[in-house]
Formats: C-alpha cells, sequence, structure tokens
C-alpha cells in the first residue's frame, strides 16, 4: 500500500459532462478536480474523482487556506 500525497488542485472542480464523449469516468461520479500529486516520491498531474460538487468544492476550498498535502491511501 502506497501514499498519494495531493498538492493542490490545477483546475476544477468541474463536471464530468463538460468532458469529451469519448473520454471514460469512474460510474456515479459528477465532478473531478485535475490535481498535483505525489505518488512514489515523483510529482504528476492526475483526475481525482468525486460524487458531488460539494465534495469537490471541499477540497478546492481546502487548498486556498492550507499549504500541506491531503495524503490518500493508494489501495
Amino acid at each position: 500500500m502506497s501514499t498519494v500525497k495531493i498538492w493542490q488542485i490545477l483546475e476544477g472542480p468541474t463536471s464530468v459532462e463538460e468532458m469529451p464523449i469519448d473520454e471514460e469516468y469512474p460510474e456515479e461520479t459528477t465532478h473531478f478536480c485535475i490535481c498535483k500529486a505525489e505518488v512514489s516520491g515523483k510529482m504528476e498531474t492526475m483526475n481525482i474523482w468525486f460524487e458531488s460538487f460539494e465534495d469537490a468544492y471541499e477540497w478546492h476550498s481546502y487548498f486556498q487556506t492550507n499549504i500541506e498535502p491531503l495524503e490518500l491511501d493508494n489501495t
């Protein structure tokens, strides 16, 4: 089990309805954020999927006032 650290929201929250038709996304998600993440010590850009706008906006709001990363268990 590794930990993913989310350092920043680069874009979003964005509705999945704004994605190109041929793009796939997890069922039951409505929004996503494009994030700067640290995975195994390397920085990369990744989409984080949310089941509601409110959940995505909570993350967005967190990074408006915090510089510490959010840590996710990547299981």
